[in-house]
């Protein structure tokens, strides 16, 4: 038996969702009905067609589906048990696949070839960053994964495709370009604007831990103990940081009179978050808190992504000061060395008298 499922985010209700069982799969979907009489009674209708043996959703055939189709129904079904914000996987999914539509979109599923794949990564490649091509065509190799594994198609055409070298650009600020950065924040926060008092503290943690923007936000005066030094790192917004894990740090000395001066000012909220940005203000430019102004009023480059550029910036500091690249990797909380190895070439001591040690005599 399947039942219907009232979903809400944030206290928000957001639609009710399908769940059954086909072919001993549990099967779930957003029903986008408006009543739960009416997604009761499309649920009755996919049991139906299970009964008489046929798929659940009534979508086009495997055999006639467009990649348009595809792409529709991988947006609504798809999802992993693991997955940490599902809301905003599909976002993500969307914008990418959305890319490959006007290539891809009107061929059938089961016709598209690797070939296909490959002239859709060089068209891309021409005015798109290699990192984008390499979203969008993971993306894509997702949905073809997915629609294998439910008999809808025999094979996937990303697999083997080659994909652009992945650029690690790292974003980050000189010494004099942070110390730029902070007096013109210091300078806003001189108006006693509680807004810009936020902003000066939020940018000074980040660049004396390191945290991701989403943890900065998430963090919570529960998480900090300015007596014995301790951040505790949480969470992210609402979730689990990056990685699933929680991390436990020291803070540093420098922020301590900082964070004990914002505690006395800081507007209470019922989570006890220390950068109450306020959930009226989340998204793509409400949470910036004006950061990219105060950067380019402190003279600084433009930064694609200024939140992150500071956490850039801890990590390249911290290399260039002789830090130790597995402690980096703890701090940051990067699941895989990987990550922390794009700052190895900062270090002072990089590869050091290495080269040193091949001689040849004559």
């Amino acid at each position: 038996m399947g039942e219907v499922i009232r979903r809400t985010q944030r206290g928000r209700f957001i639609g009710y969702y399908l769940r059954w069982y086909e072919q001993g799969r549990r099967r779930q979907m957003a029903s986008k009905q408006p009543t739960y009489a009416e997604a009761r009674r499309m649920l009755q209708a996919i049991e139906g067609r299970i009964a008489r043996g046929l798929c659940g959703l009534d979508t086009p055939s495997a055999r006639t589906a467009t990649v348009n189709e595809l792409c529709e129904r991988f947006l609504i079904e798809y999802s992993r048990p693991r997955m940490k914000d599902l809301t905003k996987y599909r976002a993500h999914a969307r914008t990418a696949l959305r890319r490959a539509l006007p290539m891809l979109g009107a061929l059938r599923a089961d016709a598209v070839r690797p070939n296909d794949i490959a002239r859709l990564r060089d068209a891309l490649a021409r005015r798109m960053a290699p990192n984008s091509v390499r979203v969008t065509v993971s993306f894509l190799g997702t949905m073809f994964t997915w629609a294998m594994k439910l008999g809808i198609l025999a094979d996937n055409p990303v697999r083997g495709v080659e994909l652009p070298q992945r650029q690690d650009a790292i974003e980050y600020l000189s010494h004099d370009e942070v110390r730029a950065l902070l007096t013109a924040a210091a300078r806003r926060a001189e108006s006693r604007d509680l807004d810009d008092r936020l902003l000066e503290v939020c940018v000074a943690t980040a660049l004396h831990t390191g945290l991701r923007k989403g943890e900065l936000f998430g963090l919570r005066w529960t998480d900090l103990d300015l007596n014995t030094r301790r951040l505790d790192v949480m969470r992210s917004g609402e979730k689990l940081p990056k990685g699933g894990k929680p991390r436990h740090l020291r803070l540093p000395s420098a922020l301590i009179p900082i964070l004990q001066e914002w505690r006395q000012r800081c507007p209470r909220t019922k989570e006890g978050l220390v950068f109450p940005v306020g959930t009226g203000r989340m998204g793509r430019h409400g949470e910036m808190l004006d950061l990219e102004r105060v950067l380019e009023q402190a003279g600084c480059p433009p930064l694609e992504r200024a939140w992150h550029a500071l956490r850039h910036t801890f990590a390249s500091h911290y290399i260039m000061s002789g830090g130790n690249i597995l402690a980096l990797q703890k701090i940051l909380g990067h699941s895989n060395i990987k990550h922390s190895l794009i700052y190895a070439h900062l270090a002072p001591d990089f590869l050091g008298d290495e080269m040193e040690r091949i001689r040849f005599r004559v």
